[in-house]
């Protein structure tokens, strides 16, 4: 059979070596990645205390009757400045939702509260009548969010090949 063939050997290319290289590095060392989706999950976190939903984009279970008595009569807390209106669920001090942190540990992402109650409400207290109100999750939406930043950071790395 007629024909021509083209052998194209990649390796040795400087161009393909060096972004092979740059990859290798982001896999080694994805600390500036996982940085980019931390700051995109604060705000994701954010937007869910905007709209008082959980990941899944459920919404929150209103506070009970007795709770936004106390909340509405500032009996909630002995902090000055709190929040009383009790439709704005999880933000009595705002502590929750002002202390929300991301840390990257090597090839770890990690995003929380150091906020005792913070579990509570993550995962609901059923001895005290308090229903789960997930604040941390990955939505729909975060998980296109992580991958269009997987993309750019590949895209960086291999941006000069060939």
């Amino acid at each position: 059979m007629a024909g021509a063939i083209l052998n194209l050997d990649l390796r040795g290319l400087q161009s393909f070596d060096q972004a092979v290289n740059r990859i290798e590095q982001l896999l080694r060392y994805p600390e500036p990645l996982l940085t980019d989706i931390g700051e995109a999950l604060l705000l994701s976190v954010d937007e869910r205390f905007e709209r008082r939903e959980d990941p899944d984009g459920m919404p929150w279970e209103p506070v009970s009757d007795k709770y936004a008595g106390r909340k509405s009569a500032g009996k909630a807390t002995k902090r000055s400045g709190a929040v009383t209106d009790p439709g704005n669920i999880l933000e009595l001090t705002r502590d929750l939702r002002r202390l929300t942190r991301y840390q990257v540990d090597g090839e770890t992402l990690l995003i929380g509260s150091d906020r005792v109650y913070a579990a509570t409400h993550q995962f609901g207290d059923p001895k005290r009548g308090i229903p789960a109100r997930p604040v941390y999750g990955l939505s729909d939406d975060d998980r296109e969010e992580i991958g269009q930043l997987v993309i750019e950071h590949l895209d960086d790395a291999v941006r000069n090949f060939p």
